[in-house]
C-alpha cells in the first residue's frame, strides 16, 4: 500500500478509500436504526427502561453495527471467508 497516495486527497486512491468509508459508516448508521426499531418493537417494557439499560442496549448495538457492516463490505468487496466471524 502506497501511504502517500492513500492520504493525498486529489489521488483516486484517497478517493476511493473515502467513499467506501462513507459507505461502511452509512451501512452502520442504518444497522443502529433498524436495531433500535426492532428493539422496541419486540420488547415494548424499553419503553420504561432505566437510562442504565438503554445505554448498555446501545453499546451492544453499535458494537455490532460496527462489526457487521465491515464484514458486510467486506463480502461484497470479494472478502474470503475466513476473514469473517461465524
Amino acid at each position: 500500500m502506497d501511504w502517500e497516495e492513500l492520504l493525498d486527497p486529489l489521488s483516486p486512491m484517497y478517493k476511493d478509500t473515502m467513499q467506501e468509508q462513507i459507505k461502511i459508516v452509512n451501512l452502520q448508521d442504518g444497522l443502529i436504526e433498524a436495531a433500535k426499531k426492532l428493539a422496541a418493537e419486540n420488547y415494548p417494557a424499553l419503553s420504561t427502561a432505566t437510562p442504565g439499560i438503554h445505554k448498555a442496549l446501545n453499546s451492544v448495538i453499535i458494537k455490532h453495527s460496527i462489526t457487521m457492516s465491515v464484514d458486510i463490505n467486506n463480502a461484497i468487496a470479494g472478502g474470503e471467508a475466513e476473514d469473517f466471524q461465524f
